[in-house]
């Protein structure tokens, strides 16, 4: 009994502490992400400049760029034997990499923030451009300086758009896994992490249960809040965003300065780890190499990676529809049940995945299924993924007029002819949208994968894992090179008729 009881008391101390630290890494993660995204929501919402477009387009980044990828960006390019440190001890003539931040909790922080300020960013400025002008004229009138305005007027009327773009990433950054698990130091681990080596290393599948309910009991009070502020920010949009955008300004002179700072910030911790994905992977080990296709010529000889292949184009595109079928279905019954948003529970319904991530979900299943399947696999990314699908298609569908709808209604003889002549067409763009953005989600995510553990099954994002696990980076880099076009090309190809 004494032994038990100081064996219970250790774990409770040990989660504690566990806990505590998922919670301060992922508000330091989201701080970063606020403070870098802030700085371009800026330059993008108020300031025209050349190099505005590429700072637009990084929105898409943490859609599209699995996090897998972005940890074997950062680990290439700022890792022991990464491009940077070669760099400098090719310069300087060391042997020893001067570099060493990335394998720490720092290195966690800046990771995550990095990764995610595109996210704050175009959430913060698509708002801040509709902003109306009158306050902040008569405010320089009467002698403000541009600082003073933001601190007194600016920052009140953004903080609706901040704080909901501030809860997506705060979730992100608590549910990280793969970051954590490549660049965690020695002692230091997550609720995340920790769960998956309980569950799968130790075998220990009752403390691993109690973490996954303490995790997910944390993300649920963060969801409930997520959900109250965003009907907060929505009553306050209704009043304050009205106004017709803004007429963007050059860079003055101070301003150019702060954005140079920014840029070179934004190209070093951002840029640089993306572009150094595609570079090592035409690389090789040798000081003295010259750009080739070795590794890409390993990986297509081997059969295991058009095995990957293979699954990775199955169970995307499968997961893509089945998320973005989903959505689209819930939207109508939330349409014809809901269509005032006064009954909380259906509102609630799709931010409930939220809470819950992937490692906890394939640890539900693998208690009451013997065997996965990629069949398993895509039912369990899509009931992760479909409420991100159904924030895009129900925007869409929020803007079907009732009237519109309603004489639809008594035209129509069946129910079918809704769905058909009526919603479907509303939600067209919406719908590839989101299933693209679901397909990317889906082929990134090495995570399900791992904790299902699959028998003669495996993905694009599995196979990278495993190259850098055996520590072959180059051509990780090389199969992340394919991964991240085959994402980024499905992701651009389903809007590009909403472009058009």
């Amino acid at each position: 009994m004494i032994f038990l009881k100081a064996l219970s008391i250790s774990f409770e101390n040990r989660f504690t502490s566990i806990a505590f630290f998922t919670i301060v890494q992922a508000l330091l993660s989201t701080i970063v992400a606020v403070a870098i995204g802030l700085v371009a929501a800026f330059f993008v919402a108020k300031k025209d400049f050349p190099l505005k477009k590429i700072l637009i387009s990084l929105s898409a980044v943490p859609l599209c760029i699995p996090s897998l990828l972005i940890a074997l960006g950062y680990v290439s390019f700022f890792g022991i034997s990464g491009s940077v440190n070669r760099i400098f001890m090719y310069v300087t003539g060391n042997s020893s990499p001067p570099i060493t931040f990335l394998y720490s909790f720092w290195g966690i922080i800046i990771c995550h923030g990095f990764y995610n300020f595109p996210l704050v960013m175009s959430t913060v400025a698509s708002n801040w451009e509709r902003l109306p002008q009158e306050e902040e004229q008569a405010a320089r009138l009467l002698g403000a300086n541009s600082f003073k305005i933001f601190k007194t007027i600016t920052i009140y009327k953004l903080m609706p758009s901040l704080v909901s773009a501030c809860i997506p990433v705060f979730l992100y950054c608590f549910f990280s896994f793969m970051i954590v698990l490549l660049f965690g130091s020695i002692g230091t681990t997550t609720l995340e992490v920790e769960i998956f080596q309980l569950a799968k290393v130790n075998l220990d599948f009752y403390s691993a249960f109690r973490l996954a309910t303490a995790e997910t009991s944390i993300a649920l009070i963060f969801v409930f809040a997520y959900t109250f502020l965003e009907q907060k920010s929505s009553a306050l949009k209704g009043i304050s965003f009205s106004s017709e955008n803004s007429k963007k300004e050059k860079l003055n002179a101070p301003e150019k300065i702060i954005a140079i700072a920014f840029f070179a910030t934004i190209a070093i911790f951002f840029l640089g780890p993306l572009f150094s994905i595609f570079i090592n992977g035409f690389m090789t080990k040798q000081k003295t190499s010259i750009l080739t296709l070795t590794n890409f010529i390993y990986i297509f000889k081997t059969a295991s990676f058009w095995h990957a292949i293979k699954w990775t184009v199955l169970t995307s595109t499968l997961a893509g529809f089945f998320c973005a079928l989903t959505a689209f279905l819930y939207a109508i019954i939330l349409r014809k049940f809901d269509r005032n948003g006064k009954l909380f529970i259906f509102r609630i319904i799709p931010i409930i995945p939220m809470a819950i991530s992937s490692v906890v979900t394939g640890l539900i299943l693998t208690a009451f299924i013997k065997k996965g399947n990629f069949l398993i696999l895509v039912l369990a990314q899509t009931a992760l993924n479909w409420p991100i699908a159904f924030r895009q298609i129900f925007a869409d569908f929020s803007k079907l007029k009732n009237t519109t709808e309603d004489a639809a209604k008594l035209l129509s003889k069946k129910n079918s002819q809704m769905i058909f002549k009526i919603y479907l067409p509303v939600c067209k763009k919406a719908f590839l949208r989101s299933a693209g953005l679901c397909f990317a989600l889906s082929a990134g995510d090495a995570t399900l994968p791992l904790v299902l553990s699959i028998p003669k099954f495996d993905t694009l994002s599995l196979y990278i894992y495993r190259l850098a696990g055996t520590y072959k980076f180059h051509q990780a880099c090389a199969a992340g090179s394919i991964l991240a076009l085959m994402c980024m090309t499905v992701f651009n190809l389903s809007r590009k008729k909403e472009r058009n």
